[in-house]
């Protein structure tokens, strides 16, 4: 009789070594986060939903025109339609952090704070 192979007990303790890695660069690269420009088109308090219309967004989505909830504790009522924003995405969900309006067509600007 021969000996049994150790290629699968290799490959498993290899899995085994290896897995803690893989999914730290899994957990940095879900993470990051994209700062970004665009425009309010619709509030909706209710849902915790902005409508902005925006350019393409580098590693993230193309130009269009996205429903996002909001950061927990954002004050919706500040945001109009027609308001120019700054927000921060992160590449694994539709959720607007740290909104600031740049520009509204009165001329204020101002950050949007909880």
């Amino acid at each position: 009789m021969g000996l049994p192979s150790l290629a699968p007990a290799v490959a498993l303790a290899a899995a085994m070594l290896f897995a803690p890695l893989t999914w730290a660069q899994t957990s940095q690269t879900a993470a990051r986060s994209i700062a970004f420009f665009g425009q309010v088109e619709s509030v909706d308090s209710g849902r915790n939903v902005v409508t902005v219309k925006h350019g393409k967004i580098p590693g993230y989505m193309d130009s269009g025109t996205t429903d996002y909830s909001a950061e927990e504790g954002t004050p919706l009522n500040r945001l109009q339609p027609g308001d120019d924003i700054r927000a921060t995405v992160h590449s694994n969900n539709l959720t607007l952090y740290h909104i600031q309006v740049v520009y509204r067509r009165n001329g204020a600007m101002r950050k949007i704070s909880k």
